[in-house]
């Protein structure tokens, strides 16, 4: 058991130690300019700075609204020409609708992040019962379920172009619950070792009954 429990307590904690390295890079580290910058076109630059869906969606809907004026009494066969061309007014809504669709995808990954960690989490907390009053090895599934699952929602992220703002949210929630996880496996780690050198407590002495009193006569 002491050998098991040291094993995954290094695996676990070497996958969620190069997660948190590979975060912190990604946040404060990583290059995210380039030379090609003052070449990117107003839409570009429009939604990598948008924070919010809000945002993204405000723009869809001016971009949206000119799409439609521009197609006011065309011909068929312009508008056509303008859509195989990628004419500025349908390459904005289009980006602007891809760039809302993967900001939505992200809003769902923040949920989907915390529900599966909290999963962990109580599965620890599930673990840790079983393995002080069901059975040691009940409770080592819990355990390993647990923290499996909070190394897996806390993966490393890879920056792209298109909207920081709700990846960057995503990206610090799986750093400050990649910490966390490391912090709660190292917690319980130090707590099995401490209990383990001072031993199994000892039983208490019988205490001997009080003297029985004489008989009155």
């Amino acid at each position: 058991m002491r050998s098991l429990q040291a094993t995954l307590f290094v695996l676990v904690m070497l996958v969620l130690s190069t997660q948190s390295f590979r975060h912190v890079y990604v946040k404060w580290v990583q290059p995210t300019g380039s030379v090609l910058d003052e070449f990117r076109e107003r839409v570009d630059e429009d939604i990598a700075a948008s924070n919010s869906l809000d945002e993204l969606k405000a723009m869809y809907a001016r971009a949206r609204a000119g799409r439609k004026d521009f197609e006011k009494d065309k011909p068929l066969r312009d508008v056509d020409l303008a859509k195989r061309t990628n004419r500025e007014v349908y390459r904005s809504e289009q980006e602007l609708r891809e760039a809302i669709v993967r900001v939505e995808g992200q809003e769902r990954d923040l949920t989907r992040l915390w529900f599966y960690w909290l999963c962990g989490l109580l599965s620890v907390v599930l673990g840790l019962l079983a393995y002080a009053r069901v059975n040691p090895w009940v409770g080592m599934v819990g355990l390993i379920t647990g923290f499996v699952e909070m190394a897996v929602w806390t993966s490393p992220l890879w920056r792209s172009y298109g909207p920081q703002g709700s990846f960057d949210r995503l990206l610090t929630l799986k750093l400050v619950l990649s910490f966390a996880s490391m912090g709660l496996l190292l917690g319980l780690w130090l707590y099995g070792q401490r209990r383990s050198a001072c031993g199994p407590i000892p039983p208490r002495d019988p205490v001997d009954p009080p003297p029985t009193p004489p008989a009155l006569p």
